[in-house]
C-alpha cells in the first residue's frame, strides 16, 4: 500500500521501490510533473515555492547490505551518507566521497554528481557507484551499472531525476577508520587574489599525498554606516583574504587531541556568534566570524574534516545568496577563476547587488567528468571545481540582472571549455 501524504504542494513519501512505481504511474496523466527530493525540504531564501508534486525519498533510508568481501554497500536512495558511513565504520570501512552536510542522501548526491574535498583523490561520488536501480518516467523498474547498460547508467547519473528516479544504489567503500584517522593542516594564507589563485592551481595540479584539499577566498564590500553626528555616512574598507589548506595524515598525540578539543569549542562559539548576529548592524560581526570559521583547524579527525562546513561554516551563512559552481579544465583554470571573480565584483561595483563574494576551490580527478567532457567535445583532462557564493543585497536579484549574470557565466564556460555543476538536490 502506498504511503503517500498530501501537503501543499502535494508530497509523496514512498517507503520502497513499489511505492515509487505506483506514484509515477498514478501521476502519468497529470498536467505537471513530479519533482524528486532526496531528503528534507530545503529553502535557501531565493527559490520560489515549487507547486509541482514532490516525491520525497526520505523514508527510503535503509542500508540494505554490506559486502565485506567486495567492499561495497547497497542502500536505498534516501539513506543519508553520514548514516551509511557510520554503519560502514563498524566494519572498518568508509565512503571515499561524502557531501559536506550530514543530511545529503545517496540518491540526491548521485543525481547531481557529487564532489568533495577528497575529489582530487577519489573523483566524484558517481565514480564510486557500482550499479543502481531506478524507476523510469513510465513507472518501469530498471537496473544499470558500470558493466551493464552503461549508456543508460551515465544518462541517469547526474540528471537530477529527469531521466528516472534512483531508488537504490551499490557503492564502493574503502578501508578507513574515519574517527581515528587524524589529519594535520598545512595552511597558506593570502591577502592578494592573484597569489591565491596561483597557489591553488599549483596545489590542484600536484596534490601529493594530501587526504583533503580546499581553498577559500572572501572578498567583502565596503560597509557604509551612519555617522553618529550630522548627516551622511562613513565607509569602512573592504576585507580580502584567503587560505589554501592541504590536510595530511598524522599520528595522534595527547597534545594534538587537546588542540582538537580546544579548536572544536572555539569554532562552535564563533558559529553561535555568527548565527546570532542579526540585521545590518550585525554584518561586521558575521563577516568577522565567517572569516575566522572558514579556515580549517590545525588538527582534526577525517570525519570532522569532512563535515567542517556543516558544523561550522554554514552557521555564518545567513540570508539569500547567488551560487554557481564550475568545473574548469586545468588548462583554463586560472582564466576561469579570474573571469568569474571579475564578473561578480563588477556587478557588485555597478549595482550593489552583492555584499560578500566568497569562493571555494579544489581539484577533481573524475573518469565520469572526463567522459562528460568528451560528450561535449571538450578536452578529457582533470578539473578544478570553482564555487562562488555571492550574498545578496537586496533580498533578490532583479530578473534582468540575473539574466545578465547567467549570460556572462555561460560565455565564460563556452570560451574556456568549462562545465557548469548543478549541485541542487
Amino acid at each position: 500500500m502506498s504511503t503517500s501524504h498530501t501537503v501543499a504542494p502535494e508530497e509523496y513519501l514512498p517507503r520502497d521501490t513499489a511505492d515509487v512505481v505506483r506514484t509515477v504511474r498514478d501521476s502519468r496523466n497529470r498536467a505537471d510533473h513530479l519533482t524528486v527530493r532526496g531528503g528534507e525540504p530545503f529553502d535557501d531564501g531565493l527559490s520560489l515555492p515549487d507547486q509541482r508534486a514532490v516525491v520525497s525519498l526520505r523514508r527510503m533510508n535503509s542500508v540494505l547490505d554490506i559486502n565485506l568481501g567486495r567492499r561495497t554497500v547497497r542502500v536505498q536512495a534516501g539513506a543519508k551518507l553520514s548514516d551509511i558511513d557510520r554503519r560502514l565504520g563498524a566494519h572498518g570501512l568508509g565512503l571515499p566521497i561524502v557531501g559536506d552536510h550530514r543530511d545529503i542522501t545517496a540518491g540526491g548526491f548521485a543525481s547531481v554528481g557529487g564532489v568533495s574535498t577528497a575529489s582530487h583523490k577519489y573523483g566524484m561520488f558517481i565514480d564510486r557507484i557500482v550499479d543502481l536501480e531506478y524507476v523510469d518516467p513510465d513507472g518501469r523498474i530498471g537496473t544499470c551499472g558500470r558493466n551493464h547498460h552503461t549508456e543508460r547508467f551515465h544518462r541517469i547519473l547526474g540528471a537530477g531525476g529527469r531521466a528516472g528516479i534512483i531508488t537504490a544504489l551499490t557503492l564502493d567503500a574503502i578501508d578507513i577508520d574515519k574517527d581515528h584517522t587524524w589529519l594535520t593542516t598545512n595552511a597558506d594564507r593570502f591577502l592578494d587574489f592573484d597569489s591565491f589563485v596561483e597557489h591553488a592551481y599549483a596545489e590542484i595540479t600536484q596534490p601529493g599525498n594530501a587526504a583533503l584539499q580546499v581553498g577559500r577566498w572572501v572578498d567583502t564590500a565596503p560597509l557604509k554606516v551612519s555617522r553618529p553626528v550630522g548627516t551622511g555616512h562613513v565607509q569602512l574598507g573592504t576585507v580580502r583574504f584567503g587560505q589554501w589548506s592541504s590536510l595530511y595524515p598524522t599520528t595522534p598525540t595527547r597534545s594534538l587531541r587537546a588542540r582538537r578539543e580546544v579548536g572544536t569549542r572555539t569554532r562552535k562559539s564563533l558559529g553561535v556568534i555568527a548565527s546570532a548576529a542579526g540585521g545590518r548592524a550585525g554584518t561586521p560581526v558575521r563577516n568577522a566570524a565567517a572569516g575566522a570559521l572558514m579556515f580549517a583547524p590545525k588538527v582534526l579527525t577525517l570525519r570532522d574534516a569532512e563535515y567542517l562546513a556543516d558544523t561550522v561554516i554554514s552557521s555564518s551563512e545567513r540570508g539569500p545568496a547567488y551560487r554557481v559552481a564550475i568545473f574548469a579544465p586545468l588548462s583554463t583554470y586560472t582564466s576561469v577563476f579570474y573571469q568569474l571573480h571579475d564578473l561578480f565584483a563588477g556587478h557588485r561595483e555597478r549595482t550593489g547587488c552583492f555584499t560578500v563574494i566568497s569562493a571555494m576551490t579544489y581539484g577533481v580527478r573524475s573518469e565520469y567528468l572526463r567522459s562528460e567532457a568528451a560528450v561535449h567535445a571538450l578536452p578529457a583532462e582533470d578539473h578544478g571545481l570553482i564555487t562562488f557564493t555571492c550574498r545578496l543585497r537586496p533580498s533578490a536579484l532583479p530578473s534582468e540582472l540575473l539574466r545578465d549574470i547567467v549570460s556572462g557565466i555561460d560565455e565564460i564556460c563556452h570560451s574556456e571549455q568549462a562545465l557548469r555543476y548543478d549541485s541542487t538536490d
